[in-house]
């Protein structure tokens, strides 16, 4: 086998009645291969509690991990670190295509869908690292940003740069004032 993409099942029918543990470490810049923008400085550890009942399986548990992101104020790269719980519910695939289109209950916000008989962890995983990425990254909460004039980090050093303050609705008139001066 060579290059190809290995991934970890867990086979429902595998899952004691008293339930399953699994521990998971995971290569995150191998799951998320195709998303330039992350770099994974972990491993994703997660901790994976199953339980079934009937066909459905429920799975908590934690996830760990340490990547690096870039500010979304100041476009420094920074070291994101989070340690989150989690708790979902998987059903057979086939229950979805037995009720064509519906619109989801609150309580089925965290269903998942397996198929095959199988849970694929590596989907898991990036569903739970997807949902803790925060959806504005920034370095710290009184991150100054990059000046808009001349483009310095604002947290390095002060530039000098006078920031003209201009209410959006005034600012064609003001164009057409400076049009007018200019003559």
């Amino acid at each position: 086998m060579s290059g190809g993409k290995i991934t970890m099942k867990i086979r429902i029918e595998e899952i004691p009645p008293g339930g399953l543990q699994v521990e998971v470490g995971e290569d995150g810049n191998r799951l998320f291969a195709d998303d330039p923008e992350l770099h994974f400085e972990e491993k994703i550890r997660s901790r994976l509690v199953l339980n079934r009942v009937g066909h459905s399986v429920n799975v908590s548990g934690k996830i760990k991990t340490k990547l690096t992101l870039q500010c979304g104020r100041c476009l420094a790269p920074y070291s994101f670190l989070e340690d989150a719980a989690f708790d979902v519910e998987y059903r057979p695939a086939s229950e979805v295509q037995l009720r064509g289109e519906v619109e989801l209950a609150a309580d089925e916000m965290d269903v998942l869908y397996y198929s095959g008989g199988e849970i694929d962890v590596d989907e898991l995983l990036m569903g739970q690292v997807a949902e803790i990425l925060p959806a504005r990254p920034l370095c710290r909460e009184t991150c100054r940003g990059i000046c808009p004039q001349c483009g310095e980090n604002r947290n390095r050093r002060e530039c000098g740069c006078v920031e003209e303050v201009t209410d959006p609705r005034l600012a064609k008139l003001k164009e057409l004032f400076n049009k007018d001066q200019e003559r």
